[in-house]
């Protein structure tokens, strides 16, 4: 509890940095991670709560960059605040650079839950550096000129990639791709519109022992083909009143549209 009073009363020297993402560090001797002011970083796999505005990009990928600003370097803190989940929110600078300033600057993380001082030269410093020597013919991004700009970050090759967490879904979930999705839906539709016309006319013809049962129409129907079944349901006029068989279509129908706009809505 002694160190806990004296770190927030002073600025104090982190010893040893760590970082579990990239915007967290733990100093040697404190025993809790700490949270940098005023910026979030994207979380790693699994950490973001449903209904959170998470930051977008590679958890790995911000960790590591943020882990190549303090390597090697006199790494400083100053305790800002403590946060809901009784973490000490720290401003820190490494040789006399802002982190938060440096990792916004790269693109690693997003303002947020604060204000950063950066000053316009810190926050541009990526920028005065753009192809001085005139020898690339592509245009750096800006994670590349901050590299440039911090010795001792780890060289964007080098990083870490998301990995997969389990790679048995994967393996297991291979064939199902979009275009043989397409492929499935396309022919369940036919087959629904295929099979409403067979029992459409052999209604009218008076053929009742080879009609088409409904369980049958209603399994297409759901395994695909509710577009088709509805479509070729008005178009011909066939079953549109028979009850319960309308109304289950329906219900198949509304399920299916539901799917459709769950799998459009955008990832928050």
């Amino acid at each position: 509890m002694a160190l806990i009073t004296l770190i927030a009363a002073a600025s104090f020297a982190c010893v040893n940095p760590r970082h579990h993402d990239g915007d967290a560090i733990r100093c040697e001797g404190i025993p809790k991670a700490m949270r940098l002011h005023a910026i979030d970083a994207p979380e790693m796999p699994g950490a973001c709560r449903p209904g959170r505005a998470c930051t977008p990009g590679d958890p790995y990928r911000s960790r590591d960059y943020l882990a190549g600003l303090t390597r090697g370097k006199r790494v400083t803190c100053d305790a800002v605040d403590t946060d809901r989940y009784g973490r000490q929110v720290v401003d820190c600078t490494a040789d006399g650079r802002n982190l938060g300033c440096d990792m916004i600057a790269a693109g690693m993380a997003a303002p947020r839950y604060g204000q950063l001082d950066c000053g316009p030269a810190r926050l541009t410093v990526a920028d005065q550096l753009a192809d001085v020597a005139g020898d690339r013919t592509d245009t750096p991004s800006r994670a590349e000129l901050v590299d440039l700009a911090t010795p001792g970050a780890a060289p964007l090759p080098e990083r870490t990639q998301i990995e997969a967490l389990d790679p048995a879904p994967t393996v297991r979930t291979a064939w199902l791709t979009w275009p043989r999705i397409g492929l499935w839906l396309l022919v369940m539709n036919l087959l629904a519109a295929v099979l409403f016309f067979i029992d459409k006319r052999r209604a009218m013809a008076g053929d009742s022992r080879r009609r088409v049962p409904e369980s049958t129409l209603l399994l297409v129907a759901a395994i695909g083909g509710s577009a088709g079944a509805i479509a070729v349901q008005q178009i011909l006029r066939h079953k549109t009143r028979k009850r319960p068989f309308a109304n289950r279509l329906l219900m198949i129908a509304g399920v299916h549209l539901g799917i459709i706009l769950a799998l459009a809505a955008p990832v928050i």
